[in-house]
């Protein structure tokens, strides 16, 4: 089992009743974010952060490929590369934001 998840379980069972009600209704990352307050919950936000960074990186790189498979210059291959060159642009600004959400939970984390 990861971290995070073992860091997920471990603080939903430390979550009042009315935090554990809004994590069905909100979403458990959303209701950890809230609430988070120890070094070890700050950590593992951080950690579950840069795992989402490399993901959107994975991504970036996915559709900066298939981009390249769109060569050639002619339609519709050519808005299909562009298309596809947005997407790699956009999950590369993804990842830097999840770069800095793990960088300010891990400073967080060292308090």
């Amino acid at each position: 089992m990861s971290m995070l998840r073992i860091a997920i379980l471990a603080f939903a069972l430390v979550l009042p009743g009315s935090l554990a009600l809004a994590a069905g209704e909100h979403g458990l990352e959303q209701v950890l974010i809230e609430s988070a307050s120890t070094p070890a919950q700050h950590q593992a936000l951080a950690d579950h952060f840069r795992a989402q960074a490399a993901g959107a990186r994975r991504e970036a790189e996915r559709h900066r490929t298939m981009a390249k498979g769109y060569g050639g210059g002619k339609p519709p291959a050519e808005s299909q590369r562009k298309h596809c060159e947005n997407l790699a642009k956009s999950f590369d600004a993804q990842a830097a934001d999840y770069d800095a959400l793990a960088a300010a939970h891990d400073a967080e984390a060292k308090k």
